[in-house]
Parts: C-alpha cells; sequence; structure tokens
C-alpha cells in the first residue's frame, strides 16, 4: 500500500507533509498477473513438497558468499529467548508476537523475502522515494544474515538473504537505514549505514517529527494490536514529501475457478487462525483493511497494487510457476511457525491436534488441482 501525507494548504493548515502510504504488493502496471486468465499446469499428477522444491532447486544458482567489507556492529545484543513446543520464542515484550524465531523460522523469512522481491520483478519497493533519501525506517525488520538453503532443497546454494535494510542500505548509500524488531536475530556485522534496534513499534515512537523520508513495513498482519496509533506516529515522523509503504498479504487463499472448497483442510485451518488471531486481538488478515486506516490517518494518493501469488507451481506460466514455487515452499515450511501458538496458547488445542491439521493443509497445498493463490 502506497500514499502521501498532506502537505499545508489554505484548507488542510495543520498538514505539514505530503507522504505517501504504501501499497500492498500489487502487479507492474504494464503487465498485470490476473490468475483468472493464466492457464493451469495440467501435465503430470498433483505435486508435492519434493517436486516444489526440485523447481525452486533449478530456478537458481549458486551465489558466493558475503565479504563483510565496509561494515558496522550492530550495537543491541538480547539474546534472552522463551522456548515452547520444541520452538524458540523472543523474551523482549514476551507474548506480543505470537511467531518463533528460531533458525527454521528464519529461513521461513528468508525465502518470504526473496518471494516479495520476485513478486516485485526483483525490486525492494513500489513507492516513488526520492533519488538521495537520507533517513529511512524498516519496521519488523527480520533476519539479514547469509543463510544456507541446503537443507531445503538439497542442494548446496547459499544466498544473502537480504534483510531489507541491509538490501535498501547497499542500494542507496545516501541512507542511514533503522530496522526495529522485537527479536535480536540480525547479523553483527552490517553496512556503515543501516543499524538494528530492538524495539515495539507499538510503544510511543521516540523519533523526531518530520524525520524520515521513507517507512517501509512487510507482513506486520499479527503482531500489531493497534494500527491506527501506529500509522498516526509514522505520520508524525515523516518528512514533507516522504513516503511509507505496507507490503502485506491476505492470510485467506482463494481460487478463482472453485477449486479450493469451503469443506477443504485449507478453509477449515485459515478460519481457525482468524478466529485466533482476533481473539489473540492481533489479526492476521488485515491486508484489505490497510488503505481506509491510512486515509483516516491522513495519507493522501493511498495506492493499493495487488498481486495473486500462487499458492503451488499450478499455473502454466513460467514466472507463476516459479513464484508458486517459492510460495508453496515458504507455506509447507513455516505453517507450524505461524499456527502453533495460535491454536496453543490461544485455542488451546494439544500440539498432536494441531499436528494433524497442518498435515492436512500442508498435502492440500501441495496439490496443483488445487489452484490456491493469496493476494499480496
Amino acid at each position: 500500500m502506497v500514499a502521501p501525507r498532506a502537505s499545508p494548504t489554505a484548507e488542510n493548515p495543520a498538514a505539514e507533509v505530503q507522504v505517501s502510504a504504501g501499497a500492498s504488493l500489487v502487479s507492474q502496471p504494464s503487465a498485470p498477473d490476473p490468475l483468472s486468465e493464466i492457464e493451469a499446469d495440467s501435465s503430470g499428477s498433483n505435486s508435492d513438497t519434493e517436486s516444489v522444491r526440485s523447481i525452486v532447486d533449478s530456478a537458481f544458482s549458486a551465489s558466493g558468499e558475503n565479504s563483510g567489507d565496509d561494515t558496522s556492529s550492530v550495537k543491541s545484543h538480547i539474546f534472552k529467548y522463551q522456548y515452547e513446543n520444541g520452538r524458540r520464542y523472543h523474551a523482549y515484550r514476551e507474548g506480543q508476537y505470537l511467531q518463533p524465531n528460531d533458525e527454521k523460522e528464519q529461513e521461513r523469512l528468508d525465502m518470504v523475502h526473496h518471494w516479495y522481491r520476485l513478486t516485485l520483478r526483483g525490486a525492494l519497493f513500489r513507492a516513488p522515494i526520492l533519488k538521495y533519501p537520507q533517513k529511512v525506517l524498516d519496521i519488523g525488520t527480520g533476519t539479514g544474515k547469509l543463510s544456507s538453503l541446503l537443507r531445503l532443497i538439497d542442494k548446496p546454494l547459499l544466498m544473502v538473504t537480504g534483510i531489507w535494510a541491509i538490501e535498501f542500505g547497499d542500494e542507496f548509500p545516501s541512507a542511514d537505514v533503522i530496522g526495529t524488531d522485537l527479536s535480536a536475530i540480525q547479523p553483527a556485522w552490517v553496512p556503515p549505514n543501516v543499524q538494528f534496534i530492538i524495539d515495539d513499534a507499538e510503544l510511543e515512537w521516540t523519533y523526531a517529527p518530520n524525520s524520515f523520508d521513507f517507512i517501509h513495513a512487510r507482513t506486520l498482519g499479527g503482531s500489531i494490536k493497534d494500527f491506527p496509533k501506529l500509522l498516526r506516529q509514522a505520520y508524525r515522523t515523516l518528512k514533507p514529501g516522504g513516503w511509507i509503504e505496507f507490503d502485506e498479504f491476505e492470510s485467506w487463499l482463494k481460487s478463482d475457478d472453485g477449486t479450493l472448497k469451503d469443506d477443504s483442510a485449507i478453509s477449515e485451518w485459515q478460519t481457525l487462525m482468524d478466529q485466533a488471531s482476533t481473539k489473540f486481538g492481533r489479526r492476521l488478515n488485515i491486508a484489505e483493511t490497510i488503505e481506509p486506516m491510512l486515509k483516516a490517518a491522513g495519507f493522501v494518493d493511498v495506492v493499493d497494487d495487488i498481486y495473486k501469488n500462487p499458492m503451488n507451481p499450478w499455473p502454466r506460466d513460467r514466472r507463476l510457476k516459479e513464484l508458486g514455487a517459492w510460495g508453496n515452499l515458504a507455506m509447507v515450511e513455516g505453517i507450524e511457525a505461524i499456527s502453533l501458538a495460535l491454536f496453543t496458547r490461544v485455542l488451546e488445542w494439544d500440539r498432536a491436534a494441531v499436528e494433524v491439521i497442518l498435515a492436512r493443509v500442508r498435502k492440500e497445498l501441495s496439490n496443483r488441482e488445487i489452484h490456491s493463490y493469496a493476494a499480496t
């Protein structure tokens, strides 16, 4: 979602800035990808996780390891953790975020980052920011280390998984980039114009008014209790002409041809996830609500770009097939992480029951006869 904040006018003397509020992920205007117009790949039988991984395997070549030149140390080191159901969770502001921060989850976040870059055709963002931004904030910044996906795709593939803040800092050396997160999972060495702060974006911001050129946030669904408050603080801290961008996906899979049935395991699972996250007070499925909240906070010219990303390689289109392969891998590997705490803590299921429904969902996610997609 992308949109600007209004500049001072005679009609609006209180407004200080024209900012644009980022849009959820969208198709390029020149090359939209409506899945309803894409043919399904009917060659072969239903895919399973291994066949999806083989598609990912063939899509990428090995890359070299980052030398780490021109770096500086991360200043915050908070390495206390909580453990539950075999997964590791953050300790700072314990219980505010229900997804783990262990190595398996970090690998999933890295895959999601790559999936987003594929969706945006290699771009890091959509907002028309200044050529030489000076100060940038990345909310919920995630990981930023050299990651090996060897365990996942059976190939010695190393990739610099791109924490968004590090890649932005490399691309825009003029910018001082701040990445905030509840978990200290960032690398010890970063570009000199990037710093990480262990912070809760839901607390009162201490940044000066009109100080950021660009604020970026991705997949905050399920982690923010009071989005209007967060947007008000973002509005206050953006400079005149600055932009804010939200990249969110709908946590509700769909199909345009009826192949995703109402009585499917996927439908049952996502209904329970929506109920649990709503009860928890931090709803996952918030993508459709971002636009009106941005407007209510004072942002103008809000642009909501929407992509339809397949959940396995069912389309015939080569690019969509690759997106589906990565989307499927991220979901199949990460469904436990996004589900476990919501089901056990909020819905009070035992872990065995959770594993049963997740096994059914994984099977359907990899079924090429189910033409499901996520709107991002």
